[in-house]
């Protein structure tokens, strides 16, 4: 009452509209202006794999609405059925929890407003122990006992990139380690494992992008 502007959220489909002022006793239309809806861009980012239960990092671009949200669903889930999501508020990323189950996912941006689907990307989600590899060819033995030396290969050419062949526990940050090696032009190295069973992950790091090129699980027996 008294106001000369306001807000108005748009309509969740592209097309041709009229904005209307009515008067609210007898919605007698006092002004009218068209308005054409167009459709937004947006799109997602994110990794193409994750072990199942694993934090995974999404970001997107062209977000039209803080209340817009992110959800994670089965394959072949028809839009706008998920059993949870996250709101996207006014940030351009945020962490996830992969699937628990290993199979076939789609990443969607989802409109608030009709939960019209803006964005999708593929996700494998794979077992827990999994080896994932995205360029190194890291080959790890996959049990060992503790304070054996074992052999570490990969494929990947050394060019000129910083990187590290890296042991850390199985739950440490990424870019943390127990021992490491840089890489240089060979193309294998040997690692003393701890003496302390448990679950730990040879990782392939580049420094330079600040990216995991390859990971594999070793678990060590009693």
């Amino acid at each position: 009452q008294g106001r000369s502007e306001g807000e108005l959220r748009a309509p969740a489909e592209p097309g041709l509209y009229e904005v209307r002022l009515q008067l609210d006793a007898g919605d007698r239309v006092l002004a009218r202006t068209p308005v054409e809806v167009m459709d937004g861009d947006v799109s997602l980012d994110g990794p193409d794999r994750a072990r199942a239960g694993a934090e995974i990092t999404l970001s997107w671009t062209g977000a039209i609405h803080p209340r817009d949200y992110i959800a994670i669903v089965p394959g072949g889930t028809p839009d706008g059925e998920q059993s949870g999501y996250r709101r996207i508020q006014d940030g351009d990323q945020a962490t996830f929890t992969a699937p628990a189950e290993p199979g076939a996912y789609e990443i969607r941006y989802h409109l608030d407003r009709g939960d019209r689907v803006m964005a999708r990307r593929p996700l494998e989600v794979l077992a827990a122990d999994a080896p994932i590899d995205e360029g190194a060819g890291l080959m790890v033995p996959g049990t060992a006992r503790p304070g054996d030396i074992v052999t570490v290969s990969w494929t990947i050419e050394a060019g000129d990139a910083d990187r590290r062949v890296a042991l850390a526990r199985a739950d440490a940050p990424d870019f943390t380690w127990i021992t490491v090696h840089r890489v240089g032009d060979e193309t294998e190295t040997v690692i003393k494992l701890p003496d302390e069973p448990g679950q730990y992950e040879v990782r392939f790091l580049d420094l330079q992008s600040q990216s995991v090129l390859g990971r594999a699980m070793i678990t060590l027996g009693e």
